[in-house]
Order: structure tokens, then C-alpha cells, then sequence
């Protein structure tokens, strides 16, 4: 975000495999090989990959600059419904929310 996602596609780290849905997707959307609309798609119905698919999605969107859709993830990510789903990181969600709605 501070410079451009260009430059941050060229210094994404490698991965190794990942079993967990749908962070290979996320991966790969952060990459630009894959689009925000395949990680929904490969997240499906549960709920802990749907919670995951919407926080990460919210975070590409920050860091790409579009503020409406990020803040249209990150609070479906926030959202009650993946309280235990989302663990500590819906906390995190919860705080990323708070901040963006304080801009």
C-alpha cells in the first residue's frame, strides 16, 4: 500500500503449500492470479473459509485502493455470525473495522 501493488506483487514472499480454504486463492489473488470473485467462489458454505475469503478480501481492497469494497468485506468479516470461526483473527476484523470507520 505504501508504494503500489505492482511493486508488492514483486516483493511477495513464496509459499509453500496450504491446505487451509481459501488461502492458496488468497495467495494467489494477492499474486494476481486469481480474482477476489474465485476466493468467494472456492470459500463456499463454511464458515471459517467464508470468514477468511471476506477479511483477506477487505485487506486486498485496502491495499488496491478501493476503499467501498474493502469496507464492505471487512465488515462482513467483522460480522457477529464468525465470532467462532474467525478465533482471535475476528478480533482483528473487528479493530480493522473501527479504524475504517474513523477515515
Amino acid at each position: 500500500r505504501a508504494e503500489s501493488p505492482v511493486r508488492a506483487r514483486a516483493a511477495l514472499l513464496p509459499v509453500g503449500p496450504d491446505s487451509r480454504v481459501p488461502m492458496r486463492q488468497v495467495y494467489e489473488m494477492f499474486r494476481g492470479a486469481a480474482t477476489p470473485e474465485e476466493v468467494l467462489r472456492v470459500a463456499g458454505a463454511q464458515p471459517a473459509a467464508q470468514f477468511y475469503a471476506q477479511l483477506y478480501l477487505g485487506l486486498y481492497f485496502e491495499a488496491t485502493g478501493d476503499a467501498r469494497r474493502a469496507f464492505e468485506h471487512i465488515t462482513a468479516a467483522a460480522a457477529d455470525r464468525y465470532a467462532s470461526a474467525g478465533g482471535y483473527m475476528h478480533m482483528v476484523a473487528r479493530v480493522h473495522l473501527t479504524l475504517l470507520q474513523r477515515r
